[in-house]
């Protein structure tokens, strides 16, 4: 065979190979699919933005949380779309509470991009930490979840225990930073025998006035923990900013120290409770100042496609391999490779006839 008829076959070889490359890669496409990329383009999509958690009530045993769920929706009304909140006690694992809201049909009014907040309820029993999982729905199949972590439930005040009366917190910078909202006077005492004056300092933070208050003041002896005296004053009203001021009198032993616990009451229920020292003894009682009691906390736990980050790296590594195996203009990897074929086949044919 001769030179001529070598370069034919091997010029054959390599349009022959290009032309497979371009029916893999699809380049050769068919007219319709177009047509539907334009059609699932205009179709209706609704997607979730934003999760918001709220107190809704609280009573002695119980929290009601608001659960806001925001829906983003986009092109042509979305309809059979339901949202589900599954509340999961995170210390047992059990699930607490299930609810279910269907949605109206999304983008019926308007065809414009709008958000649509869909407002539920849960309830949990208030003395654990929890996670609240929200999924949505479209037509029976889930399309996202999330999901938030709900701490410092057994931290919410009743209705029934709620007052704007508090101790007086002092605080900031200046020369009164560490005085106590509880303290004391001797007021008089003998070789075994001392009798205290307590005061306490109680400001209505509110912009209502609070009747019905009552202030207990117990001494309590440190190591044995032993209510030594204690005594009680009924509060008249506590107008709106004001700072009441009611003192009690204690009898207690010399030489020891003690806790002056304060406990505020109103209708049987403690509503407010604070505590100073009074160092009668060897004086190293001390009470430490916490920043303040911890409210309920929602933080995020998971979201979005429910992956964990390590296989969301694993996705995203998968998903940068395959990439790779492609060439610039996102075909598969098969123009290069099928190219080197052919002129290696056209080299050795060469060769051989050589």
């Amino acid at each position: 065979m001769n030179r001529e008829s070598v370069l034919a076959i091997a010029a054959l070889v390599v349009v022959i190979g290009a032309l497979s490359t371009l029916a893999l890669a699809g380049a050769v496409s068919d007219p319709d699919d177009s047509e539907a990329a334009a059609d699932v383009e205009t179709e209706g999509d609704v997607s979730l933005a934003e999760i918001t958690i709220s107190t809704e009530e609280v009573t002695g045993g119980t929290a009601t949380l608001a659960v806001d769920t925001h829906l983003a929706h986009r092109g042509d009304p979305v309809e059979n779309v339901t949202v589900v909140h599954r509340v999961t006690d995170t210390n047992s694992g059990l699930v607490e509470n299930t609810t279910e809201r269907e949605v109206e049909t999304l983008g019926e009014e308007s065809d414009a991009e709008a958000e649509t907040v869909v407002t539920d309820s849960v309830a949990v029993p208030r003395e654990s930490s929890y996670e609240i999982e929200t999924l949505i729905y479209r037509d029976g199949a889930r399309t996202e979840s999330t999901s938030h972590s709900i701490q410092g439930v057994d931290a919410l005040t009743p209705a029934y225990a709620d007052t704007d009366v508090e101790f007086h917190r002092f605080g900031g910078s200046g020369s009164l930073a560490d005085v106590p909202a509880i303290e004391y006077a001797i007021e008089s005492s003998t070789d075994d025998r001392a009798s205290l004056e307590v005061a306490s300092y109680l400001t209505n933070t509110g912009d209502d006035p609070e009747p019905d208050l009552e202030l207990e003041v117990k001494a309590r002896q440190a190591g044995s923990e032993i209510v030594a005296d204690s005594a009680t004053v009924d509060l008249s009203t506590v107008d709106a900013g004001e700072t009441a001021s009611p003192t009690v009198e204690l009898e207690v032993a010399q030489e020891y120290d003690y806790y002056l616990d304060a406990v505020l009451w109103r209708d049987g229920t403690i509503v407010e409770t604070d505590r100073a020292v009074a160092n009668l003894g060897p004086g190293s009682l001390s009470v430490d100042e916490a920043d303040g009691e911890d409210g309920l906390e929602v933080s995020d736990f998971t979201g979005g496609s429910g992956l964990s980050s390590d296989a969301a790296a694993d996705a995203d590594e998968s998903t940068h391999d395959r990439n790779d195996d492609r060439d610039e203009d996102g075909t598969p990897g098969f123009g290069g490779a099928v190219a080197a074929a052919a002129l290696l086949a056209t080299i050795a044919l060469a060769r051989r006839y050589r």
